[in-house]
């Protein structure tokens, strides 16, 4: 292929949910309304586990993949793949992450954490363990001696539940947050894992950003734009309805270097450390 020319097929693939057959169905529906908004024929391929989604990326199997975040920075800085959106949910493309712990707690600051049980979604979560132990560590915080037991739940849901009933002291979980030049953060939380719980948030750290569109970086540039502009563009369209079905997107934004730059810095810190 020429340098800088158009592809005119493309290959998005997915990691499809619990729901295989919706999952396709939906699929399906997305790269149609891709096509149509394009003019590439474009198709969809999944079922794999990520690791695998991006061995395709790599090999140019697959053009376009919905990567996590942590996949995607990982992958990005090895130079396999150009993220070119993240989805808006709630409308905002990132999270942050939060340790908390009941109100009626005696923890309230990170000199608290000392010798506790700490309830984590699992390893691979990027809210719910991974972002928030790398921010502990950039700080100084001793993770071994902050927490004497990691509990793992498999849900922001039951990390809620297991810290409001005393079966863990502290938790990890997403918070969504919405500026507030009245709060002493000048920020405020306006959603998050503990649902309407009466907690007290020790720390948050992020941002974290959303899911992430990443194109093999053997797709052409020009190719990258075009699908970029259609997907930004799509609003209340055939291919913005498809897109909410699948991915629960409300719209999408430009992938900037300054999406991912502070997650992949906190992790890089935490990596070179051990």
């Amino acid at each position: 292929m020429v340098p800088g020319e158009e592809k005119t097929t493309l290959a998005v693939g997915v990691v499809l949910t619990s729901d295989p057959e919706g999952s396709r169905a939906s699929l399906a529906a997305f790269c149609k309304a891709l096509s149509e908004a394009t003019g590439f024929e474009v198709h969809g391929l999944g079922g794999w586990n990520y690791n695998t989604l991006l061995e395709a990326l790599e090999t140019g199997e697959v053009d376009l993949g919905w990567l996590p975040p942590l996949v995607a920075m990982r992958a990005t800085s090895r130079a396999r793949v150009m993220p070119i959106v993240l989805p808006v949910r709630n409308g905002a493309s990132s999270y942050m992450t939060a340790l908390y712990a009941p109100t009626n707690s005696t923890l309230r600051e990170i000199g608290d954490l000392q010798g506790l049980r700490a309830a984590w979604v699992d390893r691979q979560s990027a809210a719910g363990y991974i972002v928030l132990r790398a921010h502990l560590r950039s700080i100084g915080v001793d993770l071994d001696r902050a927490f004497r037991e990691n509990l793992f739940f498999g849900s922001h849901g039951e990390v809620a539940r297991a810290v409001l009933r005393g079966d863990a002291d502290v938790g990890a979980t997403f918070v969504h947050v919405e500026p507030d030049p009245s709060h002493p953060r000048g920020e405020r939380i306006v959603r998050a894992g503990w649902g309407k719980a009466d907690v007290h948030v020790i720390t948050c750290a992020g941002p974290i950003p959303s899911d992430v569109m990443a194109a093999s970086v053997r797709v052409p540039v020009a190719t990258m734009r075009k699908v970029q502009r259609a997907l930004v563009g799509s609003g209340d369209s055939e291919l913005g309805r498809a897109a909410q079905a699948l991915f629960g997107a409300e719209g999408f934004v430009v992938a900037l270097s300054e999406h991912l730059d502070p997650l992949a810095k906190l992790i890089a810190k935490q990596e070179s450390e051990g």
